[in-house]
């Protein structure tokens, strides 16, 4: 099953050696951005360890091991991930009925559709609670596996009291225990944690793989998964989200911005906009950035390779929002969209976002009326 993960060899390469010679770490950090397998490859990681096929590719994901892994029901498999306060009993049970069914529906959607995300209703992180059951849970023997498991999912949202709680668990876990952290923002984390693990960095997906699992595991036409790899920034998970958005929504949205724009119809755009809010989460205007990157670097393409466009079906449109400054303007204007990425994931205000991004973008078409 580890062939399933595209892009990232050398981690692959990395995890298979050290199952042949026996030489497993106590601790390991994955890090790097989202949608790059990292999930993925400490499950099908650990289920390799406790894999009952014998044959030569492990983990098989057919065997009764490898199913309790795949449905996160294995009894020596622990899975933490931040979550609002749970209010656990000493048992380790949820008290509340609405929280255990979120609970409950973070994990069907790990299992189901593992390239969507799920939100609970209140903030998140990993709390001291939950660290202090996977303890107790330590302490008592393994099951069936050969390996006992865990792995804690953004592992950065463990604050210091927290993370200094786990620090001698980390350092010392019981035999036959392996830890995986998992993170997408490495310098959050406490250099007490960072010494205690082996680092394995997962770099973004090229479009070439994200194109490849498009095709080999959603079926999705070559035009829409080139699209959708584009607009990716290599981020499966994105392209996936792009590529199965059957009506197009992400898409129209972004032409609809671009036509405001060349209105210079600011007025609109903020009534259509206060329309859309409450629908407008962050994945959305993170969406709408990177596919108006595809639009703007085709205005930059268009008048000299209008046959290399992505969006081959507004040729015309685009070609009539050119000008002699298109190509100087455009370079500007995709500086702007990283920096409003990054103020985004910073927890900017999205209106503030998007009445830059078309503010810009007004300007880039009507260079003429800064």
């Amino acid at each position: 099953m580890f062939r399933k993960i595209k892009g990232q060899s050398q981690v692959i390469r990395l995890l298979n050696a050290a199952i042949e010679n026996q030489r497993i770490s106590q601790a390991y950090l994955f890090h790097g951005g989202d949608g790059v397998g990292k999930f993925m490859t400490a499950l099908y990681f650990g289920m390799a360890l406790n894999c009952l096929s014998s044959g030569e590719y492990r983990p098989c994901g057919v065997c009764a091991s490898c199913h309790k892994f795949l449905s996160l029901e294995h009894p020596d498999f622990i899975y933490l991930f931040p979550t609002p306060n749970l209010e656990l009993n000493a048992e380790g049970e949820i008290k509340k009925a609405e929280l255990q069914k979120q609970y409950e529906a973070y994990l069907k959607c790990k299992i189901e559709t593992p390239w969507s995300d799920y939100y609970f209703s209140g903030s998140t992180e990993i709390r001291k609670e939950s660290i202090s059951m996977l303890i107790k849970r330590l302490e008592l023997s393994i099951r069936e596996a050969n390996f006992r498991v865990v792995i804690i999912e953004n592992a950065d949202m463990m604050n210091t009291a927290t993370a200094n709680a786990f620090l001698k668990t980390l350092e010392e876990p019981p035999p036959n225990t392996l830890i995986i952290l998992i993170t997408e923002r490495l310098p959050m984390m406490l250099p007490t944690i960072l010494s205690r693990c082996q680092p394995l960095y997962f770099k973004p997906l090229s479009q070439h793989f994200i194109r490849e699992i498009l095709d080999e595991q959603f079926q999705i036409d070559s035009i829409t998964a080139k699209t959708s790899a584009r607009i990716s920034g290599g981020n499966l998970k994105t392209a996936i989200r792009v590529a199965q958005d059957s009506s197009n929504t992400i898409r129209t949205r972004a032409f609809s911005f671009v036509e405001l724009a060349a209105r210079n119809d600011t007025l609109e755009m903020l009534n259509q906009y206060s329309r859309q809010k409450e629908t407008l989460n962050k994945d959305i205007i993170g969406d709408l950035i990177r596919y108006l990157g595809i639009i703007v670097n085709d205005l930059a393409t268009v008048k000299f390779c209008p046959e290399e466009i992505t969006n081959l079906d507004r040729v015309d449109f685009l070609q009539n929002l050119v000008h002699e400054n298109t190509v100087d303007s455009v370079h500007d204007y995709l500086l702007t969209l990283d920096d409003l990425s990054r103020k985004l994931e910073g927890n900017i205000n999205p209106t503030l976002i998007i009445y830059n991004l078309f503010i810009g973008l007004r300007n880039l078409i009507h260079p003429q009326e800064l």
